[in-house]
């Protein structure tokens, strides 16, 4: 027989204790998702940004290469012209002017088709970074807001283990010495009021010489299985 109940009291303190931990764990974990989710937005935009100043560069030399090609062509169609010119040279020139007539809508196709990206993306980048500079705003919010509630909680806290620290010095040491021990180990509720013929924490069902013994008085056992400690609360033969 182990005089469980007493421990009872110790057991619920604890317990708030848990919960309000938990919701400062939570509290935090939310900020570091919120943080977390405004870092990768500004790592894309980066990509985008760097995306955008490749096209930029892509773009200035396609720009170039068409003032090339357009300066040749230029050269070619009026050597073409000049009477004197023999068939054979008009030929090769005529075909070099072909060569470089394609090369030219080649580059404005691929000018045209760059700065209908850059605009996408500089607008797109103008867009995000009003949806970051608001979003940053409101994580400043939230974080002064979570801070506070999280000082408030811890003060909860620091309360309830005071009043732990009292209800302990109500509980003999070797007692207090199992319960916290067994704390350690399961974590959560780890006494138990049962009705029924088996272990809330664990499971298992008590053997026919456990049931007879947990019914045979008010206070409490260890749970054959898990160690946990068991008391009946049901109706007694």
């Amino acid at each position: 027989m182990i005089a469980c109940k007493i421990l009872i009291p110790l057991q619920d303190l604890d317990l708030k204790i848990d919960s309000v931990r938990a919701q400062i764990e939570e509290k935090k974990q939310k900020f570091a998702r919120m943080q977390s989710d405004i870092q990768e937005e500004a790592k894309l935009n980066e990509k985008k940004n760097a995306l955008l100043k490749k096209i930029q560069v892509r773009k200035r030399q396609f720009e170039s290469d068409l003032n090339v090609n357009t300066d040749k062509l230029t050269t070619i169609e009026l050597k073409m012209k000049n009477a004197g010119v023999l068939p054979s040279v008009y030929e090769a020139l005529q075909r070099e002017s072909d060569i470089l007539k394609k090369q030219v809508d080649e580059l404005e196709t691929k000018i045209i088709q760059d700065m209908e990206k850059l605009e996408l993306l500089t607008a797109d980048l103008d867009k995000n970074e009003k949806i970051a500079i608001g979003r940053n705003e409101h994580l400043l919010l939230v974080k002064q807001r979570i801070q506070d509630e999280i000082k408030g909680l811890a003060e909860e806290v620091d309360l309830l283990k005071t009043q732990r620290a009292q209800e302990s010095l109500n509980v003999d040491a070797p007692l207090l010495e199992k319960y916290e021990e067994l704390r350690r180990k399961k974590n959560g509720e780890i006494i138990f009021g049962v009705d029924i013929l088996a272990c809330p924490k664990c499971g298992m069902g008590f053997s026919a010489g456990f049931q007879n013994l947990l019914k045979s008085h008010d206070e409490g056992e260890l749970c054959p299985n898990c160690g946990v400690f068991i008391y009946w609360t049901g109706t007694r033969e």
